[in-house]
């Protein structure tokens, strides 16, 4: 059984009138404002929930001058990846060679490697730890350009609660594998000279000193992000701001609108008493 939604009166299945035997109202209708408003404010809440995350994800670029400046910061560790990083030399019997790595052709090598051979250089007591360290400094710079390029994907995050400890986990992580990255390639070049002896010779390119620097001015703008936060507008408090000011610039319109009749109004009333006392006079 059911009840009326207004006295509660118990209402049988078989009642299919739309007014409540007792109190007369309409069953259906009952409370239909109430229900109304209540969807309107559920859906006012949503919009400005989401006119929220988008007033974050503008302010995280055009916030701020700051905010401009840290996409391009973003970026140019990326593209210092692109400069040359390292340079081999190779001059031993039958083969002499000078080559510089940069972003592009440690992608190239890593694609056409030969897996199978690397494995069983791996096995050579005199390669393996420089091949180990080798194949480290790749892995550190493949971390390093998936983690700036991360972190410059992630900025529409930036005005987040957490936004910027997270631009900054990215940005301390890549710093973290170029370094290691460097190193693992030092000591990598090291172990092959010694086993080589002085026709091997590796060392790091003007590319390298150049990435170090770009990884770091991500850190730098975003700490100085934090230090002058950037001050997120409110497009609902914006809106009803508009409309208030409207609502009242129409009220005020009305209002002066209203005089002028009450004016003419007065001045008919003054003539027609006039004309009228003229009349009397005649």
């Amino acid at each position: 059984m059911a009840n009326c939604p207004n006295c509660g009166v118990h209402l049988k299945k078989t009642y299919w009138k739309p007014n409540c035997p007792n109190c007369d109202v309409n069953i259906f209708y009952h409370g239909m404002q109430e229900r109304l408003e209540n969807d309107i404010l559920t859906a006012e809440a949503s919009l400005n929930r989401m006119y929220g995350v988008l007033d974050r994800v503008k302010a995280s670029y055009i916030g701020s001058k700051l905010a401009i400046a840290r996409i391009v910061l973003s970026l140019l560790p990326i593209g210092a990846l692109f400069l040359p990083l390292a340079k081999i030399a190779v001059n031993v019997p039958f083969v002499s060679e000078e080559f510089t790595i940069d972003a592009l052709k440690i992608y190239n090598a890593v694609s056409t490697l030969d897996f199978g051979g690397l494995f069983g250089m791996f096995s050579s007591e005199s390669l393996s730890a420089a091949l180990i360290m080798y194949a480290l400094a790749i892995v550190f710079i493949a971390l390093g350009a998936v983690t700036s390029l991360v972190g410059f994907i992630l900025i529409f995050l930036s005005c987040a609660p957490k936004g910027i400890p997270r631009n900054l986990g990215f940005s301390g992580s890549a710093l973290g594998c170029y370094v290691l990255s460097g190193l693992m390639f030092i000591l990598s070049g090291s172990q092959f000279t010694s086993v080589l002896g002085e026709g091997f010779a590796a060392s790091l390119s003007f590319g390298y000193p150049i990435l170090i620097v770009a990884a770091i001015a991500p850190i730098v703008i975003n700490l100085l992000i934090k230090k002058n936060p950037i001050v997120v507008v409110s497009s609902a408090e914006k809106r009803k701001k508009e409309i208030a000011e409207k609502a009242a610039k129409m009220a005020a319109d009305m209002q002066e609108e209203q005089r002028k009749l009450e004016e003419q109004r007065m001045i008919e009333e003054a003539y027609a008493e006039e004309q009228a006392q003229k009349n009397q006079d005649k």
